[in-house]
């Protein structure tokens, strides 16, 4: 858990929204999300995982509209807190469970998940080490459904360099084709993407997740006055995006687990010669 006596400035964006407790700063908002959500259509009787829950947000409305059963994990046990508190609060504790794990080495079997939610968190990471890692925990013909920043247009050294001191040194945007080709890789098959779209002059994500979430209002005044930093670091986030909205966008990057190939009699009687499965 992030210590309050840690500065603002001494916080990477990681700590910085998990203090602030926001759980939809990623493109286009929570808007983004149940666009998203009315397109992939989650079933009751799916199990899900949302991968990097934040604050819950996404979760729990999940629960409330569709009635499945969902699992949230975050390497963050500041953001788990609240999004247990969102779901006591919300009357969904008997379909959500949140649990602190990283999604770079699930705490699950194989083949446990009918569908993984992420939203924006890809961006941070090794990606394939990521997306192989979804790819085991889901079922065949399970689905991948990640939202995440694009770069539309190559980045000039120097927004780079804004961005990375923005957001930190991993944040790495891909074009959509690079987004599609490295969910290739691990393995996913029938892949899309799902409402591509630009930035929009109202991208200020951050402040406005923190203007409309109720967890967020209640200890916001509080947090401002301790940390006088907090307004001019948000400020200076959000100028960024305005500045440089027209290279980025977003999209649902969208993939399907194929089921098992059969093996051939052929290929049956090769992996018997050579001692191994193929």
């Amino acid at each position: 858990m992030i210590s309050e006596s840690k500065r603002v400035d001494e916080m990477n964006y990681f700590e910085l929204i998990a203090w602030l407790g926001i759980g939809s700063s990623h493109p286009g908002g929570f808007p983004a999300t149940k666009q998203n959500l009315e397109v992939i259509a989650v079933q009751p009787e799916e199990y899900v995982l949302d991968a990097g829950c934040g604050s819950g947000l996404t979760a729990c409305f999940l629960a409330k509209t569709v009635g499945c059963k969902i699992l949230g994990v975050d390497i963050n046990p500041h953001m788990i807190e609240k999004a247990r508190l969102r779901a006591e609060k919300e009357g969904v504790t008997h379909l959500v469970e949140f649990r602190v794990a990283d999604v770079n080495k699930l705490p699950f079997s194989d083949n446990h998940f009918d569908i993984i939610i992420c939203e924006s968190i890809t961006v941070f990471l090794d990606k394939e080490k990521v997306y192989r890692e979804f790819y085991r925990v889901l079922k065949p013909k399970g689905r991948i459904a990640d939202l995440e920043m694009v770069i539309l247009r190559d980045l000039p050294p120097q927004v780079r360099y804004q961005m990375e001191d923005c957001f930190g040194s991993s944040t790495n945007p891909l074009s959509f084709e690079e987004w599609m080709k490295v969910v290739a890789q691990a393995g996913f098959e029938e892949i899309e993407i799902i409402n591509p779209q630009p930035l929009k002059n109202n991208s200020n994500v951050v402040f406005n997740e923190l203007k409309k979430d109720w967890v967020l209002v209640k200890d916001l005044t509080t947090k401002i006055r301790r940390q006088p930093a907090l307004l001019p670091r948000l400020q200076k986030n959000a100028n960024f995006i305005k500045k440089n909205r027209s290279y980025y966008g977003f999209g649902l990057v969208y993939g399907l687990k194929p089921l098992p190939k059969k093996l051939g009699f052929k290929d049956w009687i090769r992996s018997r010669i050579m001692g191994r499965k193929l």
